[in-house]
């Protein structure tokens, strides 16, 4: 069978795909992972051939207005309005970009599965006009469902283009990785799956060999904020400098793992590990506590590993998943991005059992769901049933 897995040239979208390309690759099956020049190499990279779709062109603009801080910086300019066809319109231009080069690689190679992740629309709008079955594939908690109800308004010219009335975005079926009790309600047909951590590549560096001495705390600001542009990066940088600060202590081993240490400098307090580039899943399974802005890989990373977790939204798609998580007992919120508020919600999470417990009720919930060689399966039954 031969499978097209699909997304947009963003790491924290790319890298959810890649478990389950392994899995319909172990299984036998043909798969090319269609991406945008710029992570061609990271697709690669995880062993999976890439095909090159779209351009090359840089969306810090379009991010701006898609991924918009909960708390603007003092010197930052008038917010973009909060219209769907804003919301929209990274999405948009994406698909725009990238649907003319999807769909004539359809052609060729004959797919007959299309996997995508939501916000990769080229995928589900080529498939609807190709009649392919398709797939979405969720990171984590499905915050996104909600613009379902505005897509086609907003892709409609997109469609008139591709000669097709409408699409559904949620695809012929969905396959969702989430924690039931993590979850919101999702649309459509779910085959729930156990969720494979992917945060890159990377070497398991000596001091991980062994078990830490003191609790582990890891502080994370994901991969988004440098993606974005060095002035989102250095701000990033800013806020975890002041949060490292507060709670580095002799009697935590802290990792502060990042994308990049230019912003950071090298003048940390004492005992604190800075790591570049350091895949989440090699390290939480060692860790007691993650501290993020909940972004879905790093996230859904500690759900995996059944740690406790202190969650600080930085832009707005990241409040859904934080008040989720909060729910299930296994973190805290932070709303406030005060360091203080931080470190006092770090103590507390640190000593509440209950918090243990309940990150270690959504690890046995992520293992209890079928494994991605069961899902490939299913899938495989979809695909040629058609």
């Amino acid at each position: 069978m031969r499978v097209l897995l699909v997304s947009w040239a963003w790491p924290s979208h790319v890298r959810p795909l890649v478990p389950i390309g392994w899995a319909f690759r172990a299984a036998g099956h043909d798969v090319r992972f269609a991406t945008q020049p710029r992570l061609t190499g990271a697709v690669t990279g995880a062993g999976l051939p890439a095909v090159s779709v779209g351009g090359g062109g840089d969306h810090t603009a379009l991010l701006a207005r898609a991924m918009r801080p909960i708390r603007p910086a003092p010197d930052a300019g008038p917010a973009p309005g909060r219209g769907t066809g804003k919301r929209l319109g990274l999405s948009v231009a994406l698909a725009e970009d990238m649907a003319g080069d999807l769909e004539a690689f359809c052609r060729s190679w004959a797919p007959d599965l299309v996997l995508y992740e939501p916000t990769t629309y080229a995928a589900p709008l080529v498939a609807a006009k190709l009649g392919l079955p398709h797939v979405r594939v969720l990171w984590g908690v499905d915050f996104h469902s909600p613009a379902r109800a505005f897509e086609n308004l907003a892709f409609a010219e997109l469609c008139g283009k591709l000669g097709i009335g409408g699409f559904d975005s949620a695809g012929t079926v969905t396959v969702d990785p989430c924690p039931p009790s993590l979850q919101v309600e999702v649309p459509g047909r779910v085959l729930r799956t156990r969720y494979v951590p992917y945060n890159g590549t990377g070497a398991v560096p000596g001091w991980l060999w062994t078990e830490p001495r003191h609790p582990r705390v890891v502080l994370t600001w994901g991969v988004s904020p440098q993606f974005k542009g060095p002035e989102e990066w250095a701000a990033a940088a800013r806020r975890m400098r002041a949060l490292v600060a507060a709670i580095a202590r002799p009697d935590l081993d802290l990792v502060v793992a990042v994308p990049s240490t230019d912003a950071l400098g090298a003048d940390l307090p004492d005992g604190v590990r800075l790591v570049e580039n350091l895949p989440l899943h090699l390290v939480l399974p060692s860790s007691a506590v993650l501290i993020s802005r909940g972004g879905a890989g790093s996230m859904m990373t500690g759900v995996a590993a059944g740690v406790r977790q202190v969650v600080v939204p930085e832009y707005f798609p990241d409040l859904v998943p934080a008040q989720r998580l909060a729910a299930t007992g296994a973190g805290a919120l932070v709303e406030d991005d005060d360091p203080e508020a931080v470190r006092a919600a770090l103590d507390a999470v640190l000593a509440d059992e209950a918090a243990a417990g309940a990150a270690r009720r959504l690890r046995s919930e992520v293992a209890a769901q079928a494994t991605l060689d069961e899902t490939v399966g299913e899938l495989r039954t979809l695909a040629g049933s058609r």
